[in-house]
C-alpha cells in the first residue's frame, strides 16, 4: 500500500527531528573513542541476534511439543532507552530504521583499543547530570516511538516447555509396581502463577508448563515427622477422588527431620549478566532478592559470584558470608548486556566451587537465568551430559528461573534434575523471601541423595491406579535397587507428595493392560491397597537406606488430602487432562470452602479467583487472612 504525500512528508520531517535530538543528546554526552566503539559494538550483536531470530509477522514460534503455543500477548510498544538511542545517533538512525544485515553495517571511523581477544575496553561511566542532560534532550523523540509510529507488533512468545505425556490408568495385575524420582521442585506453581497474574488464561498456559507435581510440592502439609532412627516419616490419606466417582484419590507425604543442620556452605551464584536479562523481573528482581539469603549466612560461610554473557567473570570469590557489604556491592555492580554463554559460566562456576571446596560442607551452585543459553552449549542433551559428569564431583546445581516472554524452563529443568538439585521459579520478592529464606536450609543443604519411591499396589484390592504428575520423573522398575541411578535429592525440612488415582477391585474404571512384565502375574493377599517403600543415600554416612510403609486404605481425608485435591484439580484443568472428569473452577473452590487457610493457601485461593474471573486479586503468596 502506497503512503499518502502529505503523510510520507509529515513522517520525513518528523524523522529529520527524531534525529536531529539523538544527535543533540550523543554531542552533550562527549564520548570516549572507547565509549563509542563499546555502543556500536552492542548495536551490532543486537541486530544479529534480532536477524537470527526474525520470524514472520502474526506467527508463534512453536514450542518443544510441536503444537504453536497457546498464549497471545497483547501487541506491545517499545521507547528506546538512553543508552540505545545514543548507539543510534553514533551510527546514523538510519541504521536502526532500515537495519541491513550485521555483516553489511556501515563502520564509523573511529579509533579504539582491543585487548588480545578483541573485547573493547570498559568506557567510563556518564555523569548523572550529563545522563539526566541526555534523557531530557531525546524526550520529545521518545514520544513518537511511544505513540505507535514506530510500534513493534511482537504477537509471539519465544518460552520453551517440555512436552509432557500423560499418565493414564494401568492395570495392577500386569503392572504393580509405579516407581519415580523424589521432586521438590515449585518452579511450574510460582510460573503458572506469573502466567495468570501476565493475563492469560488458562487455556492459553503451554500444557509443558503446568507439572502437577511441582504444584502439589509447593505447599506445605501437616505430615508426620520422623521418629527413631528414621530419616523420613511416610504419611497416607486417601478418599473418594472428587473428579471421579469410579475411583479413589491416594496422597502419599514424605518428610525430612524438621532440625537444621548446621554445616558451612560453599555457594557459588552463577548469575545470568546477558542482554535478555536487563528487565525489572529479571536482573534487578534478582539483585533485590539477595539481601533476604544474606541474613541466614555467617562468617562460617562462603560466598562467591561468577557472572556469564558473551564472556565469564569472577566477580567475587571466598567471600565472608558475613559481609553483606562486600556481597551486596558486587551484586548491585552488575549490569546486563550480550549474548548467553552459559557453557563457559558453568564451567568456571564449577571451578570456583572447586577451589573453595568444604569437606564435609555444603558446596551448591546456584544458577540464575532465564535459560536463554545460545552461545557454546544450547541443547538440553549437551547440558545433560555437562551437568551429569559435574555431578560425580559432589558439587549441587541448583537453579533459579527469573522472567517471561524468552523463559526457557526446558533448559533450567534439565540442569537442576542433572545437577542434584532443585528448581525453583522467582516472580516476586515474596517468592524470593520464601525459597532464599524461609525454605533456605531445604533448599540449599542435602539431607538425602538419590530418593526414590516405588509403591507396589496390591491386586487383590486395586484393579488399576494412575500416577498423577511426575511423568518426567518416572523411573523403570528395575532402576529403583540401582544405585548407579540417579534420582532427586531432598534436604532438611522438606516434603514431597505423590498423589495416585485408584481403581478398587470391582470398580467400573477402565484400565489399561499393560504389556506383561512378569512370567506370571502376581496374586494378592491381604487387605492392604499397597506398600510404598523409599530407598536413599543419607548425606550424613554415605549409606544407602530403605524403608517401607503399608497403606491399607482407612487413612481418612483430611483438610490436607482436599487442599491437595483442589490443587491437583487445577492443575489438570490447566494442562487440559483427559483424565480432568468433573473438575471445574468452580468445584476447586468447593474444595476450598470452610477451610481454614493459612497465607500461602489463601495465594492459591485467590490464583483460582483470577483463573476463573480474572479479577485483579493479589496473586503473589502473601495474604491478611489467616
Amino acid at each position: 500500500m502506497t503512503m499518502p504525500a502529505n503523510e510520507m512528508h509529515d513522517r520525513e520531517l518528523h524523522d529529520a527531528q527524531f534525529d536531529q535530538d539523538i544527535r543533540a543528546a550523543y554531542d552533550a554526552m562527549d564520548p570516549t573513542p572507547e565509549a563509542e566503539a563499546r555502543m556500536l559494538s552492542a548495536l551490532k550483536a543486537a541486530q544479529a541476534q534480532k536477524a537470527a531470530t526474525a520470524v514472520p509477522p502474526n506467527v508463534k514460534p512453536l514450542d518443544t511439543t510441536g503444537k504453536q503455543q497457546r498464549r497471545k500477548i497483547a501487541p506491545w510498544k517499545v521507547a528506546l532507552p538512553a543508552a540505545a538511542c545514543l548507539a543510534l545517533a553514533a551510527i546514523g538512525v538510519g541504521v536502526f530504521m532500515n537495519a541491513p544485515a550485521a555483516d553489511t553495517m556501515p563502520t564509523p571511523s573511529i579509533s579504539t583499543e582491543l585487548d588480545t581477544e578483541g573485547a573493547v575496553n570498559a568506557a567510563p561511566a556518564m555523569s548523572a547530570e550529563k545522563a539526566a542532560e541526555s534523557s531530557e534532550a531525546a524526550a520529545d523523540s521518545y514520544t513518537a516511538v511511544e505513540s505507535g509510529m514506530y510500534d513493534m507488533d511482537e504477537d509471539w512468545s519465544t518460552e520453551e516447555y517440555n512436552a509432557i505425556e500423560e499418565t493414564g490408568f494401568a492395570s495392577t495385575a500386569t503392572s504393580p509396581l509405579s516407581t519415580v524420582s523424589a521432586d521438590v521442585d515449585t518452579a511450574s506453581y510460582s510460573n503458572l502463577r506469573r502466567m495468570l497474574a501476565d493475563g492469560y488464561t488458562l487455556a492459553d498456559i503451554p500444557t509443558g508448563a503446568v507439572r502437577i507435581e511441582e504444584m502439589l510440592n509447593y505447599f506445605h502439609y501437616s505430615y508426620a515427622t520422623p521418629t527413631g532412627d528414621e530419616r523420613f516419616a511416610i504419611s497416607a490419606k486417601c478418599g473418594p477422588c472428587p473428579w471421579n466417582p469410579n475411583t479413589q484419590l491416594l496422597m502419599l507425604g514424605f518428610a525430612t527431620p524438621q532440625e537444621m543442620q548446621d554445616k558451612p556452605a560453599n555457594l557459588v551464584f552463577l548469575i545470568d549478566v546477558s542482554g535478555s536479562m536487563d528487565t525489572p523481573d529479571k536482573l534487578e528482581l534478582l539483585q533485590d532478592s539477595f539481601a533476604t539469603l544474606l541474613e541466614h549466612l555467617d562468617g562460617d560461610d562462603r560466598v562467591s559470584i561468577v557472572t556469564y554473557s558473551g564472556h565469564e567473570e569472577v566477580v567475587l570469590e571466598g567471600a565472608k558470608g558475613d559481609d553483606d557489604k562486600a556481597i551486596m556491592r558486587a551484586i548491585y555492580r552488575l549490569r546486563a548486556d550480550g549474548s548467553t554463554n552459559g557453557e563457559a559460566g558453568l564451567k568456571m562456576a564449577y571451578e570456583v566451587a572447586e577451589r573453595n571446596k568444604i569437606e564435609g560442607g555444603v558446596n551448591r551452585i546456584v544458577m540464575a537465568s532465564d535459560g536463554d543459553l545460545n552461545v557454546g552449549m544450547t541443547s538440553e542433551s549437551d547440558l545433560h551430559d555437562f551437568v551429569d559428569k559435574k555431578r560425580e564431583s559432589g558439587i549441587y546445581l541448583s537453579v533459579l528461573g527469573f522472567g517471561s516472554g524468552n523463559y526457557k524452563d526446558n533448559k533450567m529443568e534439565t540442569l537442576a534434575d542433572h545437577g542434584n538439585g532443585q528448581y525453583h521459579y522467582i516472580d516476586s520478592i515474596d517468592e524470593a523471601e520464601k525459597v532464599l529464606s524461609q525454605d533456605l536450609m531445604s533448599n540449599i543443604v542435602p539431607f538425602a541423595d538419590d530418593v526414590k519411591l516405588q509403591v507396589e499396589f496390591n491386586p487383590a484390592q486395586v484393579k488399576g491406579y494412575r500416577l498423577i504428575g511426575y511423568e518426567n520423573r518416572a523411573m523403570a522398575d528395575e532402576d529403583f535397587r540401582d544405585d548407579t541411578k540417579d534420582a532427586g535429592d531432598i534436604g532438611p525440612n522438606a516434603q514431597f507428595t505423590v498423589a495416585y488415582e485408584v481403581a478398587l477391585v470391582g470398580s467400573a474404571q477402565e484400565v489399561a493392560e499393560s504389556e506383561l512384565k512378569y512370567q506370571q502375574a502376581p496374586t494378592g493377599t491381604g487387605d492392604e491397597w499397597a506398600t510404598a517403600t523409599l530407598r536413599y543415600r543419607a548425606f550424613d554416612d554415605g549409606q544407602v537406606h530403605e524403608q517401607d510403609q503399608a497403606v491399607t486404605g482407612s487413612e481418612a481425608a483430611d483438610d490436607d488430602w482436599k487442599f491437595a485435591a483442589a490443587v491437583v484439580e487445577l492443575g489438570m484443568i490447566a494442562r487440559d487432562s483427559s483424565y480432568v472428569g468433573s473438575a471445574t473452577l468452580e468445584s476447586v473452590q468447593q474444595l476450598l470452602d470452610g477451610m481454614e487457610l493459612n497465607d500461602e493457601r489463601a495465594g492459591f485461593r485467590d490464583l483460582v479467583e483470577l483463573a476463573k474471573n480474572g479479577a485483579p486479586v493479589e496473586v503473589d503468596g502473601t495474604h491478611d487472612d489467616a
